[in-house]
């Protein structure tokens, strides 16, 4: 093979990696400068299973369905050790009269070849080229392929492990009740969960302008761009989280919003900063009765405990319950006191900690 076309045949099994069905275009040129019907089989916990290959559609049913069982070829292959080629000529002759050979391979006209193991594990990858004649005068080519393809499967796994991480990240955050914004420098929305789009369609205190996000009040907005820049610290400065309190129209008590610095991806990516929104006027209905199973809580303390995570203050506590000012700070300190916390933002983050997080 001249080097140009060793060239393109490279560059078509490295594009595979960004879009895996193109390896069966890779396995069909390499059957046709080859003469011999090429395939990538892995083996796992289910078995043998062709990922891809220039086979007739039949044939790999075939296998599928019962010869993989009985592949005495890529079972010895299994085992060889990683990149060394065999042949396949004399892994044949191991069994020369089994089913597999006189019903499967020789029909095919699979007698001879070029057979390694491309990646080691519990979930090992192999690479063949079976046809009717010597595979001799293609060694130098295979052997300068093979690297190749190891690098490649090893980028694809890469990649599909972070998809899988990717998918399973988004599931879980969509699940979530609170709305989880991620963001960069000047505050530009780069993720928003289900809960934090709809919050953010709904105007009721944080917006989206120009793909940034805002408070609609500007003394929240203040703070909220303070503790996103302090998250997003660089240089000398440590990133720092915070918390804000966000006004809202129509009498609803404020968001309660958490800014944490995210840590970055590798490779000079945007820092990022993750912000938490939660709604008091959907609380969980689970906090009161968790406050008084784990901590002894009586009713009065659970009640001016589930004000303070509203936003209330003594004052509002004192009037909505009826109470001098003196008996809400009497059953707060109690709150303090049974819970292990000081300061009312130690305990609200305790109870948003209790909150059921499922939407």
């Amino acid at each position: 093979m001249a080097i140009d076309d060793f060239s393109r045949l490279v560059a078509a099994v490295y594009r595979a990696v960004m879009s895996p069905a193109d390896w069966t275009a890779v396995l069909c040129e390499l059957q046709r400068t080859l003469d011999a019907q090429c395939a990538l089989v892995r083996v796992d916990e289910s078995g043998r299973t062709i990922q891809n290959a220039s086979l007739a559609a039949e044939a790999r049913a075939d296998y599928e369905q019962h010869y993989r069982r009985i592949d005495y070829v890529l079972a010895a292959v299994e085992q060889s050790p990683v990149g060394v080629l065999r042949s396949g000529r004399s892994l044949i002759a191991l069994q020369a009269k089994s089913e597999f050979h006189v019903d499967w391979l020789r029909p095919l006209e699979m007698t001879d070849g070029l057979l390694v193991r491309l990646t080691g594990g519990p979930a090992p990858q192999a690479f063949l080229a079976a046809g009717p004649r010597s595979p001799e005068p293609f060694v130098p080519l295979i052997s300068a392929l093979v690297p190749h393809l190891q690098q490649a499967l090893r980028c694809q796994a890469r990649l599909a492990a972070a998809d899988r991480r990717a998918v399973d990240l988004a599931n879980v955050t969509e699940a979530l009740r609170q709305a989880v914004i991620v963001v960069t420098t000047d505050s530009r929305i780069v993720y928003a969960n289900a809960a934090a789009e709809d919050m953010l369609r709904s105007g009721g205190g944080l917006r989206m302008r120009g793909g940034r996000l805002e408070a609609v009040a500007a003394s929240a907005d203040n703070a909220l761009q303070r503790g996103i820049h302090d998250a997003l610290a660089a240089g000398d400065s440590t990133p720092s989280g915070s918390s804000v309190l966000c006004t809202r129209p129509a009498n609803q008590r404020p968001y309660i919003i958490e800014v944490l610095p995210a840590e970055s991806a590798a490779g000079g990516s945007a820092r990022r900063a993750m912000v938490m929104v939660f709604d008091p006027e959907h609380e969980s209905d689970t906090t009161p009765a968790l406050l008084r199973r784990h901590y002894g809580l009586t009713a009065g303390e659970t009640e001016v405990a589930v004000m303070v995570l509203s936003g209330s203050g003594v004052k509002d506590i004192a009037e909505r319950m009826s109470l001098s000012q003196a008996t809400v700070k009497t059953h707060l300190q109690h709150v303090f006191d049974k819970t292990g916390t000081h300061r009312q933002a130690d305990l609200i983050r305790l109870l948003l900690s209790l909150r059921s997080p499922r939407r």
